[in-house]
């Protein structure tokens, strides 16, 4: 009498696959989200360089317009954090850098830390 061969997956073995994929996807809803608004504020930030009313603005100026798409966006961290936003002046107007942290829980005391740099350079006014 010839003994059948097993095939597929013992009940640990998917256990163990279930386990790994449950982690992996926590771990994912907790980080997709950060990338997410991160190309919103990208995003943002293309929006006002194109907006001819932030060419030749002050710093005070475009902050308050990064300030109102950022509201609108529902991106409320960066409105918190004021240093995320700095300014150079140029020959040609005015760079724009974002520089920024986030630091989020995934389990318990594990985090993870993502940094997010973006530059612009709005131009003068003609």
């Amino acid at each position: 009498m010839m003994q059948k061969k097993q095939r597929g997956m013992t009940m640990i073995s998917w256990v163990i696959v279930i386990t790994l994929v449950a982690i992996q996807g926590v771990a994912a809803m907790r980080i997709v989200p950060v990338y997410l608004n991160y190309s919103s504020v990208k995003q943002i930030m293309e929006e006002v360089k194109a907006d001819s009313a932030s060419h030749g603005a002050t710093p005070a100026q475009l902050t308050i317009m990064f300030n109102k798409r950022l509201n609108i966006n529902g991106i409320y961290d960066l409105q918190k954090e004021q240093e995320a936003f700095s300014y150079e002046k140029t020959s040609q107007g005015m760079n724009v850098i974002l520089h920024y942290e986030v630091r989020r829980p995934i389990y318990g005391n594990l985090e993870f830390i993502a940094t997010f740099d973006h530059e612009i350079e709005i131009p003068g006014k003609k």
